[in-house]
């Protein structure tokens, strides 16, 4: 598995466990099925771009340098 899926699936799925059970307990709302169905889809989706994003900046800070 390539590292920028690696560092985006990491960063995907902690931020739907804050999203969908830590934030919705401290704010005080309902946690449900189909809210957190479809932020786990949202999450994954958002930390592959991420992982990619952070994977194309890096390459480029990379080839600056030499």
């Amino acid at each position: 598995m390539k590292k920028w899926i690696k560092v985006g699936l990491g960063w995907g799925i902690w931020m739907f466990l804050a999203m969908a059970f830590i934030w919705p307990l401290i704010d005080g709302e309902g946690i449900t099925l189909k809210l957190t169905i479809i932020k786990f889809f949202y999450w994954i989706l958002a930390g592959l771009g991420f992982g990619y994003l952070y994977n194309k900046y890096q390459i480029i800070k990379t080839k600056s340098k030499k």
